[in-house]
């Protein structure tokens, strides 16, 4: 049954799930640097699943939040002043890091190999020392940079598909997702040195870094989106449910499948699943936790927190990592990162996106500019 009211402007359970995808990542990379990259499966798990994850929310946001009358150039324009002051405030805190506190800690390669990841288009060729420079969580920006690149091409695609067959074209896009691990079978190369699995060097990039290869988990997204938009809101798989598979699907598929599936084929339904099903909570007025002030404000800021969050681990393993336990330097830097997070999201974040991303005002007597989200994804977190 179609609602009679509209739908709510904003999604806050969403915003509240980003932050718990982003604290997955924080916690796979404390624990790694905490054991010294002595890996621990469960959380070998977290970090690709939590970027599967803002991937397929990238395109379900983006598109439940798009505007009639809205223009490609004008979409173009919010995704840089959203992404870029705040990749490279964070990129100029890990020069500094690496100059002044960290020494014995240089980012790869020489000061040449900033400028792909500068201008995020450094996973596009197998070079690790591009992919490694700079900020290395960047490499999820570059492919959320192109998946922006083609977004208004996408949406006016997916638009086109009469609503009875959204689900065979959500079925194709995770029958995508799960042939490019299938296909990275035919490269090859030694496994890349401190990463947890022994995944050949070409087959990781080709399946995990390469933006082109992660654009079925994005239009997933779209595609979920506009079938709830289209009227499929119907209460089916709940929070717990999804939740459950997920846990058993990552539990079966480290089991008895390659590591090479783990990074996205495994976990993408799941994910679906629990994308739509919290977003049938705000729906439907449903009590959420994720809802709660709290989450909804570390959600807010948790693509700030997302880009500082290695670098707060390393200052604190740089002044506690000889005396104190792995554990300790992921416990003391969680309030470091939620502290450098707030300050990047209030001084950087906001202001770029109140003075540069809205659009102007027209001149007096001409036709006002179409209505449009200040942010297409609120707490955006790549």
């Amino acid at each position: 049954m179609t609602p009679t009211t509209s739908p709510p402007e904003r999604l806050p359970s969403l915003t509240g799930l980003r932050f718990v995808a982003a604290f997955g990542v924080y916690l796979c990379h404390a624990v790694f640097l905490g054991l010294r990259g002595r890996a621990w499966i469960p959380t070998e798990l977290l970090g690709p699943l939590a970027v599967s994850l803002f991937f397929i929310l990238s395109g379900f946001v983006l598109t439940r939040f798009a505007r009639p009358g809205d223009t490609a150039r004008a979409f173009w324009r919010r995704r840089v002043v959203k992404i870029y002051p705040n990749h490279l405030t964070a990129l100029v805190l890990f020069m500094i890091y690496f100059l002044v506190i960290g020494m014995a800690v240089q980012p790869s390669g020489s000061v040449l190999s900033l400028v792909p990841g500068i201008l995020l288009v450094h996973t596009w060729l197998p070079n690790y020392t591009l992919i490694g420079s700079g900020n290395i969580v960047s490499w999820s920006l570059a492919c959320e940079v192109f998946f922006y690149l083609l977004f208004p091409l996408l949406l006016t695609l997916v638009r086109k598909i009469p609503p009875r067959r959204l689900a065979a074209a959500a079925v194709c896009m995770a029958a995508a997702v799960w042939t490019v691990p299938v296909v990275s079978y035919a490269l090859h190369g030694a496994p890349l040195p401190g990463f947890p699995w022994p995944v050949p060097r070409d087959q990781l990039w080709f399946a995990y870094f390469l933006p082109l290869c992660r654009l079925p988990e994005f239009v997933l997204g779209i595609i979920l989106a506009t079938g709830m938009r289209s009227g499929d809101r119907k209460r089916r798989t709940g929070v717990w449910a999804s939740s459950a598979l997920l846990l058993a699907s990552l539990v079966l598929g480290a089991t008895v499948l390659p590591p090479v599936f783990l990074f996205a084929a495994v976990g993408v339904v799941p994910l679906t699943l629990l994308i739509r099903a919290t977003a049938s909570l705000d729906l439907r007025g449903a009590r959420s936790p994720l809802r709660t002030p709290v989450m909804v404000f570390l959600g807010e800021i948790s693509y700030a927190f997302y880009l500082v969050h290695t670098l707060a681990l390393l200052v604190v393993d740089h002044f506690t990592g000889a005396a104190w336990s792995g554990l300790a330097t992921g416990v003391l830097g969680l309030p470091v990162a939620l502290l450098m997070a707030w300050l990047l999201y209030a001084l950087v974040e906001q202001p770029c996106m109140r003075r540069f991303a809205r659009r102007r005002r027209p001149a007096p007597g001409s036709a006002p500019a179409p209505a449009t989200a200040e942010s297409e994804e609120p707490g955006k977190a790549v």
